[in-house]
């Protein structure tokens, strides 16, 4: 063979070569970039940015506060953004439990205990009801008579999770000389019932927001002003963009705001008193400057 003819041949596969890498390349982009012409890697390469140091010398004043964050509500509805919907995020998080990555300890209760909590077997039949029907005794088949009670589980569907609860701090950082909230816990809201009575709304589980940021710095929020700007599910708490109302505050008996006997059975003044609290942080804050 002679030399010009071996140089062809390498000319060719070198060709071949680049024709076969540029077109894996495309391939790649193509489907890397199925949804967007360019690529998006702003909220999936972040990091949380911890909060600041705070010294308990420098706390002059603190109050603990519970909120419901009702997803319903038009300034939250991108919580539940159909391609990102923050149910799904937090209970995938809880039912991975804290030895997985991205998963998280589930808490009975806003104590956050480390002794009382739901293992993953708990949180996967926690919020799920039981119907009980009758069937044909499968010992006695030939009396169609013989029925017997069987319990059917209905297991939980996390689409039904419309609130969720937040345990937050108010601090007044005298070194910063700035009154600002921390939400300490959060929790979704079911609708719990017992042979078909309806006990009203408790928490599914609590999470500590420390353990939850990670996950939430990369998950995506809608952002309805532009597309290319959007917004991690941790910046959108901790710029505190959604509306809520208060249903507690911290109190020797350790009551929400509808405990109270005063306050049972009256939705309005109930109202009133969640609007009051609200105004006695504003009034706080305002206070703390002279103008």
């Amino acid at each position: 063979m002679r030399y010009t003819e071996k140089l062809f041949m390498l000319r060719n596969k070198f060709i071949l070569g680049l024709v076969l890498l540029f077109g894996a390349n495309a391939a790649f982009a193509q489907s890397h970039f199925e949804e967007w012409n360019y690529e998006k890697k702003a909220a999936k390469d972040r990091k949380v940015i911890e909060h600041r140091y705070t010294g308990e010398a420098s706390v002059k004043y603190a109050k603990r506060i519970h909120r419901i964050i009702d997803a319903r509500e038009k300034q939250n509805l991108v919580m539940h953004w159909p391609r990102n919907p923050f149910y799904r995020i937090i209970h995938e998080a809880a039912l991975k439990g804290p030895d997985q990555e991205g998963g998280v300890r589930a808490y009975t209760s806003d104590s956050l205990d480390r002794g009382n909590y739901y293992t993953e077997d708990q949180v996967k039949v926690r919020g799920g009801s039981e119907f009980v029907t009758q069937v044909q005794n499968p010992d006695n088949p030939d009396d169609e008579w013989d029925l017997i009670d069987t319990v059917i589980p209905i297991p939980f569907e996390p689409e039904a999770i419309k609130k969720y609860r937040i345990m937050e701090d108010w601090i007044f950082d005298y070194k910063y000389s700035d009154f600002r909230a921390r939400i300490i816990a959060i929790a979704p809201m079911f609708n719990m019932t017992s042979s078909g009575v309806d006990l009203g709304e408790q928490p599914l589980f609590w999470v500590k927001m420390e353990d939850l940021r990670p996950i939430l710095v990369n998950q995506e929020v809608f952002n309805p002003y532009n597309d290319a700007a959007r917004l991690s599910f941790d910046d959108w708490f901790e710029m505190r963009m959604f509306s809520s109302y208060i249903i507690k505050e911290s109190n020797y008996n350790d009551w929400d705001l509808k405990d109270y006997p005063e306050l049972e059975d009256d939705g309005l003044e109930l109202l009133l008193r969640s609007e009051e609290l609200k105004n006695n942080l504003f009034i706080f804050e305002h206070d703390l400057w002279e103008y």
